[in-house]
């Protein structure tokens, strides 16, 4: 039997309304599925504007990142950093900060790795691993805490000091690698560090037995882990509430006994953590030294992940997926089907357009059933 109310020990209760689910799934996975099919669909005219067919297109993107073993291998090698670095901005999103420098956080966890690993490659794997992940992890997240610190003390806006942070970290990059200590000869054309340790490199998870030629590495496990431990600190612990409770309004969570401003040192700081971390797996799971630009941009993408993925620790690890397969897929697209890999970054740019006008997306349901609590 059914009826128009029930009843509770308090009393009687309406019925939720059927509009609800709707509702959530306009606030939810719409944007980002949205997003994503108006974005191919607007590549296709792309295509067929260029004279190619679209359908061709598509299939080569997908063969290119899926087709085989091989490839889905070097798919998860590129959705490792960028994983990374979406948590990186996804985790000062939570708390209404901008983490703009996550690719100089990258480019910091990447020297410190780098340098540990060369210094010390003498020693056993099981110290100079952990030593190098820590000082990967460390150095970026001192490089973050630096605009949390510079925003809770001075109000300095973070986007500024995090941009002007990626472009500081770049020149010293390259002072260190071309004429500073920690240039080495190689035979790479362009500067570089000394190799790490054998025992700093992250083994290699899928043996060339099964995938000939296989590159990825163990930092997969250490991104699924960063995963958890992302969703477990926002979701899970008190502290992950008073984030959350900071980026929904600064002043009240202050009435409420946050102090917002060590929230905001300390979540720039787990923020560059997280980018450090995506640094040193690039350094010990696929070069095995630092380089200039080596990082083909991961922390500016990384943003994107960050908003495609709606901040959440799944739909990051599934939106780093995504732009790993465009990266990937691109280049077999290009080279089999004759059309240029810059479509990827056409759908990519569309992607990040269809997300800033997500009220367009909310208008098509009817949002008349109460949103959910934005601390659930």
């Amino acid at each position: 039997m059914t009826g128009a109310t029930q009843t509770s020990p308090t009393g009687p209760q309406a019925a939720p309304s059927v509009r609800q689910p709707t509702a959530q799934w306009a606030q939810g996975p719409a944007v980002p599925v949205v997003s994503v099919l108006i974005s191919l669909a607007l590549g296709a005219v792309f295509v067929l504007i260029s004279g190619h067919n679209p359908i061709d297109a598509y299939a080569a993107l997908l063969l290119g990142a899926f087709g085989s073993p091989y490839d889905i291998s070097e798919t998860l090698v590129i959705a490792v950093p960028l994983t990374l670095a979406g948590l990186s901005v996804a985790v000062a999103f939570r708390t209404g900060l901008f983490n703009i420098g996550a690719q100089g956080q990258l480019l910091v966890g990447a020297l410190a790795a780098g340098a540990v690993g060369a210094r010390f490659a003498d020693l056993p794997g099981i110290l100079l691993l952990p030593l190098t992940l820590a000082a990967g992890v460390l150095a970026g997240a001192g490089y973050g805490a630096i605009a949390g610190y510079l925003k809770a003390t001075r109000g300095v806006n973070e986007v500024i000091t995090t941009i002007m942070q990626n472009y500081i970290v770049v020149f010293v990059m390259h002072w260190l690698l071309q004429n500073g200590p920690m240039s080495a000869p190689n035979a790479l054309g362009t500067p570089a560090s000394a190799p790490i340790g054998a025992g700093a490199i992250l083994p290699i998870v899928i043996p060339n037995e099964i995938v000939p030629l296989s590159r990825l590495h163990a930092g997969i496990l250490l991104a699924i882990v960063a995963v958890v431990v992302f969703w477990f600190l926002l979701w899970r612990t008190s502290l992950g509430y008073e984030l959350r409770a900071v980026g929904l309004g600064a002043r009240a969570a202050a009435q409420a006994g946050i102090d917002p401003k060590r929230r905001m040192v300390l979540v720039m700081a787990i923020a560059g953590g997280f980018a450090g971390l995506a640094g040193m797996i690039q350094v010990s799971g696929v070069f095995h030294r630092v380089f200039d630009g080596f990082s083909a941009g991961f922390g500016f993408d990384a943003i994107a992940v960050a908003l495609l993925g709606k901040n959440s620790p799944v739909g990051v690890a599934l939106a780093g997926l995504l732009f790993a397969a465009f990266a990937r897929g691109g280049t077999i697209m290009q080279s089999n089907a004759s059309i240029s890999s810059h479509l990827v970054e056409v759908v990519e740019a569309i992607v990040l357009f269809v997300i800033a006008a997500e009220a367009i997306v909310r208008a098509i349901a009817d949002r008349r059933g109460t949103p959910a609590e934005a601390l659930a």
